[in-house]
């Protein structure tokens, strides 16, 4: 990892202690809380993600609980399985026997950690015009779920975008990758944007997925 990589992920990666003027009032965000997340339980504690000062995010940790259906199961559809494999992972062949059988088909619900949303989100915003929706790829630029499947560490991850990538680098020529070191939209998120794409690459999260607005993190 280059210089100016380790400079800006001790600057924008992971949590710290939530600015003074910053902090939220426990007290009064959970009964909100209470209201529009059932089942979340008592908020543990609030940190606030480095970097994004003028609109700081905030990592919300709550007791034992998930937002369920009456049934008991997630609200969040995240996954659709065809014959154990990611739907969208699988061949022409296999997905034709999962439309005739339904027995070889099962949808995943579970919950998103914010971070993951954080990286869908700022993903969405920022890369899927070259990359493709859904970390998939296009014309234009590479899948970057595939990239990670074949390979790609959090550590090249960063790098390339932080410092970009040229024809030197090994970009086709008119489609190099500019840098977004000083991109105040793209630095600050580029760990969250690897926890999406590395669960897109795992199978975790399906394609198109929306993920709510209030995921969660489960009590360990």
């Amino acid at each position: 990892m280059t210089g100016d990589a380790q400079k800006y992920e001790q600057i924008f990666s992971g949590t710290k202690e939530v600015a003074e003027h910053l902090k939220i009032n426990t007290s009064k965000l959970q009964p909100w809380v209470d209201a529009h997340v059932p089942g979340a339980g008592s908020i543990k504690s609030i940190e606030q993600f480095k970097g994004g000062q003028s609109n700081p995010t905030y990592k919300v940790v709550y007791g034992k609980g998930d937002r369920l259906k009456e049934d008991g199961t997630p609200l969040n559809l995240i996954q659709i399985e065809c014959q154990g494999k990611a739907v969208d992972m699988v061949s022409d062949d296999e997905l034709d026997k999962c439309r005739d059988d339904d027995s070889l088909v099962e949808m995943k619900y579970g919950w998103m950690d914010f971070a993951t949303y954080k990286g869908w989100r700022s993903y969405h915003a920022e890369c899927h015009v070259c990359h493709g929706p859904d970390a998939m790829g296009s014309t234009y630029a590479p899948s970057l779920m595939t990239s990670v499947q074949n390979g790609m560490t959090w550590d090249a991850f960063f790098d390339v975008i932080i410092n970009g990538r040229g024809v030197e680098q090994g970009a086709q020529k008119g489609n190099v990758m500019p840098a977004f070191g000083e991109n105040t939209n793209v630095a600050p998120h580029i760990e969250d944007m690897f926890r999406y794409v590395k669960a897109r690459a795992d199978g975790k999260i399906r394609r198109g997925v929306r993920l709510p607005k209030l995921p969660k993190f489960k009590e360990e």
